[in-house]
């Protein structure tokens, strides 16, 4: 009877295997934007994410810098990352889910006095005023028109790393140690507990900005594959579809809602 037992379990045992869920280290930027506990859109949204997993994925978080996660990335493993902006460049060693995790309003100039009339041509801002001196947090990408504005004149911009790296960039906008910031309207006024004098900050719009939308990524190898088929499918399902557009309604503010509404509601 015991043989018997045996051969059973063995018999049953690659069926366990099988059935396993697929392990994901989701990797987050360790520059947070928002000192509430529920933190941004976008670790709500992870939250959703890990309530839909199981039975067929198991998502971890772990917050890395920068340097750091994209180390892992290029490696042939099972790490991903949240939030991050398609570009040419990453295309060509990562994969991207099917829709983004999230959607922001566009990125805007802020500055602590009136730069320009909006839309902000900043091209010619910044030819106009060589000492111009603009912060923003280090490792993200803007958009490859953006980012290739910036490369092209690194003297005009300061990079912050570091946990809340966009809340000291505030506080020294607020301080006159900086013109302006790049940055999100809703971190700005996320932010207004820490920094006060940030209410009364002159908030620009950019020309020719687009909505931000930031995607889950994987590397691109045969792991990396399984696990955006998984998350593409958990994607899919309608609670998860109805629950990202409420969580981003509640994030943001009716004026920033209106600006990525109908983006929204074509993704999902």
């Amino acid at each position: 009877m015991r043989a018997l037992y045996i051969c059973v379990l063995l018999l049953l045992l690659p069926a366990f295997q099988l059935s396993a869920a697929e392990q994901m280290w989701l990797l987050l930027n360790n520059t947070s934007d928002s000192r509430d506990s529920r933190g941004d859109v976008d670790i709500q949204i992870l939250a959703l994410l890990r309530q839909l997993a199981p039975p067929e994925l198991n998502i971890e978080p772990l917050r890395l810098g920068d340097a750091r996660t994209w180390k892992l990335l290029r490696e042939q493993g099972n790490y991903c990352a949240l939030s991050k902006i398609r570009t040419a460049e990453r295309e060509t060693f990562l994969l991207f889910s099917q829709r983004p995790t999230s959607v922001y309003p566009p990125i805007q100039l802020i500055s602590n006095r009136r730069l320009a009339e909006d839309p902000v041509d900043l091209e010619l801002l910044l030819s106009q005023n060589p000492r111009l001196k603009i912060g923003m947090v280090q490792g993200r990408s803007y958009g490859e028109k953006l980012d290739a504005l910036i490369s092209q004149h690194p003297n005009h911009f300061y990079q912050r790393s570091g946990e809340y790296a966009a809340e000291t960039l505030l506080q020294m906008l607020a301080k006159n140690r900086l013109d302006a910031l790049i940055e999100f309207a809703a971190t700005v006024r996320g932010h207004q507990p820490q920094v006060p004098q940030s209410s009364n900050f002159v908030l620009h719009q950019l020309l020719h900005q687009p909505v931000i939308m930031g995607y889950l990524v994987c590397p691109q190898s045969t792991t990396g594959k399984q696990l955006i088929q998984l998350i593409d499918t958990k994607m899919q399902l309608p609670h998860y579809r109805q629950q990202v557009v409420e969580l981003h309604r509640q994030y943001f503010t009716s004026e920033d809602f209106l600006l990525i509404e109908a983006d929204l509601q074509q993704i999902f």
